[in-house]
């Protein structure tokens, strides 16, 4: 077993400053795929965040202040 380190992790947020997302280590555009073998694919770990997200109504809350701003 082994742990990872990410340059782009915002560990406050868990937020990814390069893909501008939620951190999902392994996932496309992620610096760490292919690089690491994760116990579950970062496929069905960004399926169940965003079945989480959208149980809790967050990220209709987020995109809904980021299209207020942008009026």
């Amino acid at each position: 077993m082994s742990s990872f380190s990410c340059q782009y992790l915002d560990k406050n947020e868990t937020y990814c400053i390069r893909l501008k997302t939620d951190c999902v280590p392994g996932r496309n555009g992620c610096v760490l795929k292919g690089r690491f073998v994760f116990a579950l694919p970062a496929e069905k770990r960004l399926e169940e965040k965003m079945k989480s997200k959208n149980l809790s109504g967050e990220e209709k809350i987020i995109h809904r202040k980021n299209r207020e701003e942008k009026k």
